[in-house]
């Protein structure tokens, strides 16, 4: 074998991703709260770009021309984005509920201990930022007193403050201690209770009365009450301070039945309106040999893919709207029962894009329809097909039948998923018993020996 090196040609093909069309990619796959996120942040990092006012108009690309060429059979069209209800500011529509957390509720207690000197209070308000979701604290004691340059007592004595305020077991290490110091805390101290919690709560879990009652010499009845006793305390004493506040959807695309047709809207009523400074433009154009030029010029280039890259989202999410509106016209008219078999295939065809784009354009989107709120990837199901026909059934419209049946069944006698099959194959619709039981799991719905009522 011959060792050193060589020179050789090699010609090779393949795909490389432009700057601009990432852009446009992640700008696409953006459902509509992610996108205003994203624009704020590309606001905040490039001093080029501006947001000025919300979005009340169209974007430019979906101008009346345009929507007008991509009618659905001259019977679907587009016109100004649909605002918030009337013009005039609500500002009830954007109150928000002021809900305490447990870090202020921990804050305004230890505020009103005033024998607290300044270095404590610092303690005390790093130890409440460093609480978990279950109000545990999992500092090491050495390691924070070093942070503070005072002792590790020092350090114990502010957790043991801490383990006072309200409620009751914040600032615990794990479950045991929390336990523990409700116990503490009780006004009704119980000793049986206090040693099983410190020594034995894998056995209370799994009720050991009896080997709990030979260790400690006393009768099982006893045991039990120090149980119930244990089962009055709260596990997790700061659940009540949730931070989870209600997740409202915003539609991205609405869809409207009309005398014409059907009226599709992109709702672009809550995307910032990007503009670039004019002051960079004309900076750049006045001083070309200045050192500054390319890195004014590079964000420059940047917020105009960021303005194309909307630009092209909202009219790749028009056209998909679109397409989809005229592959499920039975469902725009009568509801679920219309829902036909689609694939993300059937819709890359039409627009001649590819099924990725196809994809990242409906992934997290929402449709407002007449018959309700829906994600636009509910309107890509498989099909099942129909005995001694070509047709196909959806399975979202086998899915509700189901669930028909199930509701109308006689519950002494409920159907098996084998009845259910043979019911489906008499309509005219061939499905296995296997399928039968996916879609009963998929719903939540249990077989029937749980279903039997006796």
């Amino acid at each position: 074998m011959q060792v050193g090196f060589e020179l050789h040609q090699k010609q090779t093909l393949k795909l490389s991703l432009t700057p601009e069309l990432q852009q446009s990619i992640n700008i696409l796959q953006y459902s509509a709260h992610e996108l205003i996120d994203f624009l704020h942040r590309q606001a905040n990092e490039n001093p080029v770009l501006e947001i000025t006012e919300i979005n009340k108009e169209p974007l430019a690309p979906l101008t009346e021309s345009s929507i007008r060429s991509q009618k659905i059979n001259s019977q679907i069209r587009s016109s100004k984005i649909r605002s918030n209800g009337d013009n005039d500011y609500d500002p009830i529509n954007n109150y928000s509920v002021n809900t305490e957390t447990l870090e202020n509720h921990l804050l305004e207690q230890i505020s009103m201990l005033r024998s607290l000197k300044a270095i404590e209070r610092k303690i005390l308000q790093f130890l409440i930022g460093n609480l978990n979701e279950y109000g545990f604290l999992v500092l090491d004691a050495n390691w924070t007193a070093s942070l503070f340059s005072v002792s590790v007592d020092e350090i114990e004595d502010m957790i043991q403050v801490l383990q006072s305020l309200d409620p009751i077991g914040v600032g615990a290490k794990n479950l045991t201690d929390c336990l523990l110091i409700q116990l503490r805390e009780h006004d009704i101290y119980n000793e049986l209770a206090y040693t099983i919690v410190q020594n034995h709560l894998t056995d209370l879990a799994e009720k050991r009365y009896r080997k709990m009652a030979g260790l400690y010499n006393v009768t099982i009845q006893e045991v039990q009450e120090a149980t119930d006793f244990i089962r009055t305390l709260n596990p997790r004493p700061v659940s009540h301070f949730s931070n989870n506040m209600t997740q409202y959807i915003v539609p991205d695309v609405y869809v409207e039945k009309e005398k014409e047709g059907y009226l599709i809207t992109i709702n672009d009523s809550f995307t910032p309106n990007l503009s670039i400074n004019p002051y960079y433009k004309d900076y750049v154009a006045m001083k070309p040999g200045n050192q500054a030029n390319d890195y004014i010029k590079g964000h420059l280039n940047d917020a105009q893919l960021i303005i194309k890259g909307l630009e092209q989202r909202q009219m790749t999410l028009y056209k998909v709207t679109a397409t989809i509106v005229a592959e499920q016209q039975d469902f725009f008219m009568t509801g679920i029962a219309g829902l036909k078999p689609m694939t993300l295939k059937d819709i890359s065809e039409k627009l001649h894009l590819h099924e990725s784009t196809i994809s990242r354009a409906t992934s997290n989107k929402y449709i407002q329809t007449q018959h309700g709120l829906f994600k636009l990837k509910n309107f890509f199901t498989r099909g099942l097909n129909r005995v001694n026909s070509q047709e196909t059934e959806s399975s979202t419209i086998i899915k509700e039948k189901i669930k028909v049946l199930i509701a109308d069944e006689d519950k002494i006698k409920p159907f098996s998923d084998q009845k259910l099959c043979q019911i489906f194959e008499s309509e005219g619709t061939k499905i296995s018993r296997r399928t039968i039981a996916k879609y009963r799991e998929d719903l939540g719905i249990p077989g029937s020996s749980k279903r039997r009522r006796f």
